[in-house]
């Protein structure tokens, strides 16, 4: 089971290789990390490392969530143009078939919201694009992307953060291997609670689910269901340890089966030095499926992040993941990924950045052929990419990323790989 970084479970696994459905929008979060500012990294006071309590580092600290809250106050609104040329659309084997590629046009338009009530907050954000193909025209489709949630806050430290999300997009065809469509759609709605202050402290949250894809793929369609309880102990000269146990329960209809995931974990959080971050989870995984065929699984998951800027205007990360996937285009009952990625994010100067990064991916699937035939039972992929961002002026950016992905399977069927290049603009208003 995959947790963010506020501990809140993720069931979605990332797709196989980078997909034309992914273009800019999932980039954005990338392009934001090697903004000349944003090499920083902020994190909560209480897991700042201090060289004793007296220090006015968690001070700070504060000052700066407050003024990013305050920051998301008003209305904001962002105009977004992208164009991708990608020279493998259909995700076919290169060695047997000569690939399809095109220009993928997406003019998009983003506007959030955030309204102060007292201590509390209620912020609203939401994405409308076309993916629109020059050549391949078929395969043009509408994407959107909302998000709404509330901070609700008693108590000295206390806060209770419901939320749901909606959003769709075109299918990934790493998965698909096929010329043909599927538009996905995802819901979410939840809420997290905790009162993280030094010493211990609460934590809980539950999230449902949803996953629908047109008829002929409504065997990917799921629900899920998480609940999550732990306790947190934090101190600013030791960081932030939380203890938590997670019940997902997933249920394919299509399929008749019901995968069950337990997680008994660990996470710690920790600025070794002012230079230095470790962000470690580790958890126990306990997982079993309504069909024998697919089996259960017993062992350790994890996703610890390493990252330094030990050289000046240089950051660097590395990060290892073993985690539980359920919701895959591949009729999978579950899928067990192992991933790997390292980058670097240079600051050239205070308009200007840019960054490397490369990733390694191994698939497990776990699959039940009476319920679904399947003709590969793992993968591997790689992906390698730089990004470039310059920014024009307040209000105007532009962001450059190229990269390489390669997928092998264990049976050599639907092997791939392409090339993306991506030239988004941005105007904020």
């Amino acid at each position: 089971m995959v947790l963010d970084k506020y501990n809140n479970p993720r069931l979605r696994g990332r797709s196989s290789a980078p997909s034309d459905r992914q273009n800019s929008w999932s980039r954005t979060c990338f392009a934001a990390a090697i903004s000349g500012a944003a090499i920083l990294t902020a994190a909560p006071a209480v897991s700042r490392a201090q060289e004793n309590d007296n220090t006015t580092e968690p001070k700070r600290i504060e000052n700066a969530a407050e003024e990013k809250r305050i920051s998301d106050y008003g209305l904001h609104l962002t105009a977004g143009l992208d164009l991708l040329y990608d020279d493998n659309i259909y995700r076919v084997n290169d060695n047997i078939e000569k690939p399809t590629a095109d220009l993928i046009v997406t003019p998009s338009l983003e506007a959030a919201y955030g309204m102060p009530i007292g201590r509390h907050d209620i912020l609203l954000r939401g994405k409308i694009g076309y993916d629109r193909f020059i050549s391949e025209g078929q395969r043009s489709k509408l994407r959107l992307d909302t998000e709404a949630k509330a901070n609700i806050r008693f108590g000295a430290t206390c806060l209770i953060t419901p939320r749901a999300a909606y959003r769709q997009q075109r299918a990934d065809y790493g998965d698909i291997n096929a010329v043909t469509e599927n538009l996905q759609k995802f819901s979410t709605i939840g809420a997290d609670f905790t009162c993280e202050r030094p010493g211990l402290f609460p934590v809980a949250s539950y999230e449902h689910d949803t996953t629908r894809n047109a008829a002929e793929f409504d065997y990917a369609d799921q629900t899920s269901d998480t609940f999550r309880g732990g306790v947190g102990y934090a101190m600013p000269s030791f960081g932030t340890l939380t203890a938590y146990y997670e019940r997902v329960n997933s249920k394919r209809n299509a399929l008749g089966i019901e995968n069950r995931i337990n997680s008994y974990g660990l996470r710690f959080q920790r600025a070794v030095t002012p230079i230095t971050q470790i962000d470690a989870d580790v958890r126990w995984l306990d997982v079993s499926s309504d069909s024998a065929a697919v089996g259960s699984y017993d062992g350790l998951g994890w996703k610890v992040s390493l990252s330094t800027q030990a050289i000046p205007r240089l950051k660097l990360t590395a990060t290892t993941e073993r985690a539980i996937i359920n919701d895959s285009l591949i009729a999978a009952g579950f899928t067990i990924d192992s991933s790997y990625r390292i980058q670097g994010e240079f600051s050239i100067s205070e308009l200007t950045s840019g960054g490397l990064y490369a990733e390694w991916d191994r698939r497990k699937f776990r699959q039940d052929a009476a319920l679904r035939p399947y003709s590969i039972t793992a993968d591997r992929n790689r992906r390698f990419g730089g990004l470039l961002r310059r920014k024009l002026s307040d209000r105007f950016d532009l962001t450059l990323d190229a990269q390489h992905y390669t997928r092998r399977t264990d049976t050599s069927v639907s092997n791939y790989s392409g090339t993306q290049i991506t030239l988004s603009a941005a105007l904020h208003f």
